[in-house]
């Protein structure tokens, strides 16, 4: 007779079940919320998971009239997104799409602001939730995109009931750096040990370095949201560099009024889904020497691990969740303080400093994939005990 911890062992041999949730219509895309899903459900099945996408599988003719009552109700599309009615379309498709899919080992969330995840019924798989922050540290903070988008206080106040809501609910709270786990706990009183760090992941710029000629320090600036990624401030330090440096210069690549300035290249915005864009991007971050984005606050920007797989050393900033992620590959500023901007640049116009954090940078990046992050999440599981204990024994055939 086969005891518990026999069952375990079985369970976590084999190939586990996943239900990726996230809450929005059709297939998992490389562009939706910066590649996130994407690269849980690309990593995931790398190591072996069987993985099926759960989203807002609904007819048209049942989401057409919810979306425009919905949009009526509310002025923001954010807002009409979070409407109460939207909500329970999402609940009742999850549960239907878990139902029809067979048995589930693990439920993985996403997205749990946008619906009520213990209204989702899981037939007894173990459920998890994935996040670089909670809604509420988001809104405490001015510069974050949530506090910029102009929501009303009163409904972002019932999205963070909702996602607070729906981290109780899940047997394990899965994070991408150690300041979004403090924040799962701080704001939603999350027991220490159900919460996990787990990493952030990317897609590897995995460039041929060509850095340009001679000692000239070249920068490169990535950020779609200007004010946030603190543009200007980095406009004005790198004036400030090209001052002892004139050799120096600075490409820009991100949505914003056309900067024409000594020493400075602008390429506007260079799309995710756009081939040639993203070759021109690589040809960048090849020729770059460092990469420099303080933002006034980021939880978890996937574009410093993008920069640090090309070898390139960060400005990083120190709101959020950013400091963490490159070690030494990284500087680390207080972005609104321009002299400590302006010391981390000039430190990188020294070629052999830039290339010391480099590879620093890329060493940190290498542990910092998908696949990185999916094995981290399925060693959790494993190691849960509903799975050590024998609890899951669903069949995968």
């Amino acid at each position: 007779m086969r005891g518990d911890g026999d069952r375990g062992e079985a369970v976590s041999a084999r190939r586990l079940r996943v239900g990726l949730v996230q809450p929005h219509r059709g297939a998992i895309t490389p562009d939706l919320w910066s590649g996130t899903p994407h690269g849980l459900l690309g990593g995931l099945r790398q190591h072996g998971a069987d993985v099926v996408e759960i989203g807002y599988d609904v007819p048209r003719a049942v989401t057409a009239p919810i979306h425009l009552a919905a949009t009526l109700r509310h002025r923001e599309p954010g807002a009409a997104e979070h409407d109460a009615l939207k909500m329970a379309a999402r609940e009742a498709a999850f549960t239907r799409a878990i139902l029809r899919r067979g048995p589930l080992d693990l439920v993985l969330a996403t997205g749990t602001d946008a619906y009520r995840l213990d209204r989702v019924r899981t037939a007894g798989a173990m459920v998890a939730t994935y996040d670089d922050a909670t809604l509420q540290s988001m809104w405490a903070h001015e510069h974050s995109d949530t506090r910029a988008a102009g929501f009303r206080a009163a409904a972002v106040a019932r999205w963070i009931a909702v996602q607070r809501r729906s981290s109780r609910r899940a047997d394990l709270n899965l994070v991408s750096t150690r300041w979004a786990a403090e924040t799962l706990r701080a704001d939603y009183g999350i027991p220490a040990d159900r919460v996990h760090v787990v990493g952030m992941g990317h897609r590897p710029r995995a460039t041929a370095r060509r850095p340009a000629r001679g000692a000239a320090p070249v920068f490169l600036f990535v950020g779609v949201d200007w004010r946030r990624k603190n543009g200007e401030r980095v406009l004005e330090a790198f004036q400030r560099v090209r001052a002892v440096r004139p050799d120096a210069v600075l490409h820009l690549v991100g949505r914003h009024d056309r900067v024409e300035a000594p020493g400075v290249v602008d390429h506007g915005l260079l799309p995710r889904h756009d081939a040639r864009a993203q070759a021109v991007l690589d040809g960048l971050y090849a020729q770059a020497t460092a990469f420099v984005l303080p933002s006034l606050f980021d939880p978890s920007p996937i574009a410093y691990l993008e920069a640090a797989s090309a070898g390139l050393p960060v400005i990083a900033t120190s709101q959020g969740g950013a400091s963490e992620m490159l070690g030494t590959g990284a500087i680390v500023v207080d972005p609104w303080d321009e002299r400590a901007l302006h010391a981390a640049m000039l430190a990188l116009c020294d070629r052999r400093e830039a290339q010391r954090r480099g590879a620093a940078a890329r060493e940190a990046a290498s542990r910092a994939t998908w696949a990185d992050v999916a094995e981290r999440i399925l060693e959790t599981v494993r190691e849960h005990p509903r799975v050590s204990g024998g609890a899951l024994v669903h069949s995968s055939s």
